[in-house]
């Protein structure tokens, strides 16, 4: 780009993808491969030479915003989460039956969206925007709306903040040693320090060949599509938090699994309980009963739909961990146990037996 013409820019003004001068409100409308693709699409048989690619591009390209120095293009799939939750969150808010319509169809569009970002191993921000996003709305919501109207206790919230921050740094560290698990054949290509042990790892002798790059790989090293590189047995990639799951950072992951399913079934309870009517199961161990006045404000609307996502996702997160220590336990990674089950024609679990539990463990604990 020339640095000369873009520093002449007017605030709706942008260089497009051809290098040419444009802008925002007179390209709106104007979209040749938006067009032929949905002309594309009305033919009988359909053609093959649909530019869904080119269309998304173009798209991607135009979505900006005006900017002193010419219009900032934002990224799509990291604006979308920021409109979406808090307009699903405020639509539930209005009723019973929107909260009813809302969730399934929330949950519904995140798990079709999920699926097909991972069969086509697409790189997107979009899932660890909505972590960002909805985590952030939600803990504003309890402590600026739920802590003032319903009065929390101060315990409580010191509860909710230690083991917020807690979940974070789990969180936050798993992102940080992902790179740990990744295989680096060249060590002028990365500016990370490669650790003695990755070093030894790549001349270890007991070595396969990866079938993408073509290059001797260590034992239970997978190829990862979206972080583009082999990672040290990989676990899972992450679209939540944006990473790859390997051996060095799956025990962060696995303690911010836990302490984020405390979290959020905490909040929700405290939510909830305090919302609605409570009754008292044990000790001090309460359930709500009686939710049926939390529509008669806006704001008790939005406390109580932010109570229920909690539950949800505090759901969410147990379950995963309990299918973390199941894997621990059988001694392999989820890729790992995907890849056997495409072997196996009946039920794939009734074939892993757990077997060698401690040593299985114990492997996990001392990263071999």
């Amino acid at each position: 780009m020339n640095n000369n013409r873009s520093d002449n820019l007017h605030c709706c003004e942008y260089i497009n993808m051809n290098e040419e001068k444009s802008t925002i409100i007179s390209d709106l409308c104007s979209c040749p491969p938006f067009g032929n693709c949905c002309s594309n699409l009305l033919k009988c048989p359909p053609s093959r030479d649909i530019e869904i690619n080119v269309m998304v591009a173009n798209f991607q390209d135009r979505f900006r915003i005006p900017w002193q120095g010419g219009a900032r293009r934002i990224s799509l799939d990291s604006a979308v989460p920021l409109l979406l939750f808090p307009a699903s969150l405020y639509f539930a808010a209005q009723g019973f039956w929107p909260t009813i319509l809302m969730f399934p169809l929330v949950t519904l569009f995140l798990y079709y969206t999920h699926r097909t970002v991972r069969k086509y191993r697409v790189a997107t921000k979009f899932f660890y925007v909505w972590t960002l996003t909805s985590a952030s709305l939600v803990l504003i919501v309890f402590q600026f709306l739920v802590v003032p109207m319903l009065d929390i206790n101060t315990n409580e919230n010191i509860i909710i903040t230690v083991t917020m921050i807690a979940t974070a740094a789990c969180f936050y560290f798993t992102k940080k040693h992902a790179i740990k698990s990744h295989l680096k054949y060249d060590l002028e290509m990365t500016n990370v320090n490669i650790t003695d042990e990755n070093l030894v790892l790549i001349n270890e002798t007991e070595n396969v060949q990866c079938n993408t790059c073509k290059r001797d790989v260590p034992s239970r090293t997978y190829h990862c599509f979206v972080c583009k590189t082999c990672v040290i047995q990989q676990h899972i990639h992450s679209y939540w938090i944006d990473c790859c799951i390997g051996k060095h950072n799956r025990k962060p992951y696995m303690a911010g699994l836990v302490l984020g399913s405390v979290l959020f079934t905490f909040l929700s309870n405290l939510i909830l309980t305090t919302l609605c009517h409570p009754f008292n199961v044990f000790a001090t161990i309460m359930l709500p009963d009686d939710c049926s006045d939390v529509y008669y404000d806006i704001m008790y609307g939005i406390c109580f739909v932010s109570g229920l996502y909690c539950f949800a996702v505090g759901i969410i997160l147990f379950l995963m961990f309990i299918n973390d220590i199941y894997m621990v336990s059988l001694g392999i990674t989820y890729h790992e146990w995907q890849e056997q089950c495409k072997d196996f024609k009946s039920d794939c679990r009734s074939r892993h037996v757990i077997r060698n539990i401690l040593p299985n463990w114990r492997a996990f604990f001392n990263n071999v």
